[in-house]
């Protein structure tokens, strides 16, 4: 094999992981999965994630269980709940035994729900403040997260039904020993994880924030789900348009290449 092909080929999956996605999903699972080993962790990941689940899946029984498991800390729940969603249900217990108790819980969680809803989306890892806590217990559970997410945090009573929500930037304005239920908004748009895909995409709840807490049937908060989210679902079966994100001459050499070392990877048929 030329390992000037080879080098364009990672190159072009690389930078363009949507479009190197689709030309892999045309060859057989067993070659596609060595040429992702050829790849950084990171790098595989973002094919992944591009690739459709129902391939995805085909790809896992090619790889030592240890790699298995590395492969599937890459994604996050809605994408391992999707590929599982593909699998038969003894290698759906088996992959979920390699990821942590609580992912696997949650894991279990997103796949009961149907993939035309909302609940099959959801982000489940979701920082989440109690109604009990002060401004100074918020504050410190903020730090030992690291926490880089959106500005508005979700309370939650002890029952994990929603209470209200909170501004970090009005958090850092009250005195820390004062109850975070004293300020919060009280008034939080929801919606059932069982609201299909179309109907939340219309949905008023968009109308002045991009992201929306999702509860199950006894009101209990599952985690939240971003716009762009509900888009991509809803494109999930459909065949998606790759917009070039570099000029589309330059898109071609790469794809040509790209092209050129799967034929060589290929086992020729006798």
């Amino acid at each position: 094999m030329s390992t000037l092909h080879l080098k364009l080929a990672q190159h072009f999956m690389q930078q363009e992981p949507r479009a190197a996605a689709r030309r892999l999903e045309l060859q057989a699972p067993e070659v596609v999965t060595s040429i992702l080993c050829t790849l950084k962790d990171h790098e595989v990941g973002a094919v992944l994630k591009a690739m459709h689940p129902s391939y995805t899946a085909q790809l896992l029984p090619n790889l030592e269980q240890v790699q298995q498991a590395r492969w599937l800390q890459l994604l996050n729940l809605t994408d391992i709940a999707a590929i599982l969603r593909h699998v038969s249900q003894h290698s759906t217990d088996t992959y979920l035994a390699l990821l942590p108790l609580k992912k696997q819980t949650m894991c279990r969680m997103l796949i009961s729900y149907p993939d035309y809803t909302v609940g099959a989306w959801v982000e489940t890892d979701v920082l989440t403040l109690d109604d009990k806590m002060s401004v100074e217990d918020a504050m410190l559970r903020l730090k030992k997260r690291a926490y880089r997410g959106p500005a508005r945090l979700y309370v939650v009573n002890y029952q994990r039904q929603i209470a209200g929500q909170v501004s970090i930037y009005e958090l850092l304005c009250r005195s820390g020993g004062q109850p975070v239920a004293d300020f919060m908004d009280k008034q939080v748009p929801c919606l059932s994880g069982y609201t299909e895909l179309g109907s939340a995409l219309s949905a008023s709840v968009w109308e002045r924030q991009d992201q929306v807490a999702v509860v199950n049937r006894k009101q209990g908060f599952i985690g939240t789900l971003q716009h762009y989210r509900v888009r991509r679902a809803l494109k999930h079966h459909e065949v998606e348009q790759i917009a070039p994100l570099v000029s589309s001459d330059l898109l071609d050499a790469y794809a040509s290449s790209f092209a050129n070392v799967l034929d060589l990877l290929v086992p020729e048929k006798p």
